[in-house]
């Protein structure tokens, strides 16, 4: 049984969209709520009834900090084995909430869902209760978790492999820390833990690459470099064996490093292959760091590029907004080119492009650097349109990928310079296959989805416990303690503790260092990554007619969900024009600031490019339902001129057919 948290939601829309997602028609098997809904509403209503309650709710805050969070999106999933009927599975996830957040004194809803191997309960909940009090204590964690233990003690459920917190329970009572101080004990724990877990459990995204028999780059690079590793004398003699063997180190400062191959660049931590980690295995080199200064080497790519023919494309259209050149990257332009550079790092360039003639030059080879680039001159090129590729062949190979699984030939577009082997058709076949198991659909349900509308169950009075909050993090074991002093006495401790997790298959990993260490990294991710096999499918599972961002796909409701989320983030303060503008007024200033935009502040080009998704829904709207625009257009004026919510009380006419 596990517990984990997905989201947050601090809007009304957000709230909708999360509580219509978990009572989809597929999937969802039985659906409770203790808000009231209209006797035979729909799926939608159900999920506005919800939405506009909890919302109300917030309008009636007492003084102090505004509350930003609305709603909490958990899951609760059960191991296969477990044979639990929807009903046993909704009552064991309340009886978990009960007990944790006084569920009963809370606002909520949740859905049951067997669209995957799991049976797994959603829930969303409110965070305020009916006592008007916010649900606000961080670092729950260890609490929720000894929870599910009981209740998997109390109804004979399979427990997951690895629990952190049933870990530190136990070796809190250990009898050899009996009479030891405190800060022995938390390093000491923290120690034995990060032993434990000191082998990394590869991401969702990697084990799903495992199962398809597609090796990852970072395994592919992990194998070659552990070969390597086993002939080394050094920490310094390793580095020397890697970049003799045609492998790049960067130095990222002091004993922190990064390896690149080709393309790909991974840091030494995500490798297995952290100076910690290689002085427990080849013993302490003070000369470390002066070997990386000494062997640090960036390579740069030239030739990597992606040219047509074209001369006068529609240069910089508006891309989609969930694409990944627009969540990913970061763009200045010039007089002559347009950089882009990632986001998650401000000084690292993927690429530039140039007008004329249409193409772009890499900085970057990998492939999502490739598919960015493709989506930039796919967004201003018409097709029929061919595109060359230019560069070493794994930087081809990685454009070919993407442009095959962007479907862009069915599209009217075509590339050229690379053919690719058999491997390469296979290893697409595969990614393909991968993509086609993350939207599977689940098995034919027996019968229509049960709805269960009913005030909760009264529950047994239980223990009052402190209602705390789910962390991003556990804490126990991650203070870094100086006791020289007595540490040198407790060398065997940690064996000794290490001994409760040994079982008969028990595989020894490299010993740490005896030493105080540092700060341990927090512990959650390997947490979920641990999980992830029990975990069901991810929450982006997208209706199937439905492609975000493509407005062509939504229904007219959606659109106007749409509309009302963009609207309630818009600052009119940031118009360009009087505020009191109706949205063609609006489109025709930011049309004559177009090319200035990216001389705005940051907040000012956010507020452009939101306004731009307004004229798309709006035109989208317009284009099937003339009536309805105009309504909307008009509540929009009204809000932006009195500065009031946009609440457009319209009833969706029929589309223009």
């Amino acid at each position: 049984m596990i517990r984990k948290k997905l989201s947050t939601q601090k809007s009304k829309s957000g709230i909708y969209k999360t509580a219509k997602y978990f009572n989809k028609e597929e999937g969802c098997v039985l659906f409770e709520s203790n808000i009231y809904t209209p006797l035979n509403a729909s799926k939608k209503e159900f999920a506005k009834a919800i939405s506009q309650s909890i919302e109300s709710d917030m309008g009636d805050s007492k003084k102090g900090r505004k509350q930003s969070v609305r709603t909490q999106h958990d899951v609760v999933s059960f191991h296969t084995n477990d044979n639990l009927t929807p009903e046993q599975a909704r009552d064991i996830a309340k009886e978990l909430y009960e007990t944790t957040h006084k569920l009963s004194n809370r606002k909520y809803a949740l859905g049951v869902h067997i669209d995957t191997d799991e049976v797994h309960v959603h829930i969303v909940w409110s965070i305020k209760d009916f006592d008007g009090n916010c649900y606000n204590v961080g670092n729950d964690y260890r609490k929720i978790e000894r929870e599910c233990d009981k209740l998997e003690n109390r109804h004979g459920l399979i427990k997951p492999e690895n629990r952190i917190a049933t870990d530190i329970d136990r070796l809190e009572n250990h009898p050899d820390l009996k009479g030891k101080s405190e800060a022995v004990k938390k390093r000491a724990i923290a120690n034995a833990i990060n032993k434990k877990y000191s082998e990394k459990f590869p991401s969702s995204n990697e084990r799903m690459l495992e199962i398809r028999g597609i090796i990852s780059n970072k395994e592919e690079m992990k194998d070659a470099l552990k070969a390597l590793l086993q002939q080394s004398k050094s920490p310094s003699d390793f580095i020397n064996k890697i970049t003799d063997n045609g492998y790049n180190v960067i130095h990222n400062g002091k004993t922190s490093f990064s390896i690149q191959h080709e393309d790909q660049i991974f840091k030494a931590s995500e490798l297995g292959l952290s100076y910690k980690t290689l002085k427990a295995k080849l013993g302490e080199d003070t000369g470390f760091e002066q070997t990386l200064k000494n062997k640090h080497n960036i390579k740069e790519y030239e030739g990597c590029s992606i040219a047509t023919s074209e001369i006068e494309p529609d240069y910089m259209k508006k891309i989609k907004p969930n694409s990944v050149l627009a969540t990913k990257f970061k763009f200045i332009q010039h007089s002559d080119k347009v950089e882009y550079f990632y986001n998650s790092a401000k000084e690292k360039k993927a690429f530039e492009y140039h007008k004329d003639p249409s193409k772009v030059l890499f900085n970057d080879t990998s492939r999502q650097s490739a598919k960015a680039g493709i989506q930039r001159l796919v967004t201003d090129a018409k097709p029929p349109q061919s595109f060359t590729v230019n560069g070493p062949d794994y930087f081809k190979k990685n454009v070919w990928l993407e442009f095959q699984l962007m479907g862009l030939e069915a599209k009217g577009f075509k590339l050229e310079g690379y053919k690719p082997t058999p491997a390469d058709l296979e290893e697409l076949k595969k990614i393909q296959e991968q993509y086609a198991s993350m939207n599977k659909k689940p098995e034919p349900k027996p019968e229509a989805p049960t709805v269960v509308i009913e005030a909760p169950k009264p529950v047994e009075p239980v223990m009052p416990t402190p209602v705390q909050n789910a962390p991003e993090k556990a804490t126990e074991p991650t203070s870094q303690v100086d006791q020289h002093e007595e540490a040198a006495t407790n060398d065997g401790l940690i064996d000794e503790l290490m001994r409760e997790f040994e079982t008969a298959n028990h595989v020894p990993v490299a010993e740490a260092p005896t030493e105080a260490m540092e700060s341990p990294k927090p512990l959650e991710p390997a947490i979920e990554d641990l999980y992830t096999p029990m975990a069901p499918e991810p929450l982006s599972e997208p209706e199937n007619h439905k492609i975000v961002g493509d407005y062509s796909t939504y229904d007219t409701s959606e659109l106007c969900d749409e509309m009302a989320d963009i609207v309630s983030r818009i600052d009119r303060k940031h118009f360009i024009g009087n505020s009191s503008n109706d949205i063609a007024g609006h489109r025709k200033w930011d049309a004559t600031h177009r090319d200035y935009v990216h001389l705005k502040p940051a907040n000012e080009r956010k507020q452009y490019h939101l306004r731009q998704e307004l004229y798309d829904v709006h035109n989208e709207i317009k284009n099937r339902n003339p009536k309805l625009a105009n309504e909307l257009d008009n509540e929009f004026k009204k809000s932006m001129k009195y500065n009031t919510r946009f609440k457009p009380e319209i009833q969706n006419q029929a589309d223009k057919k």
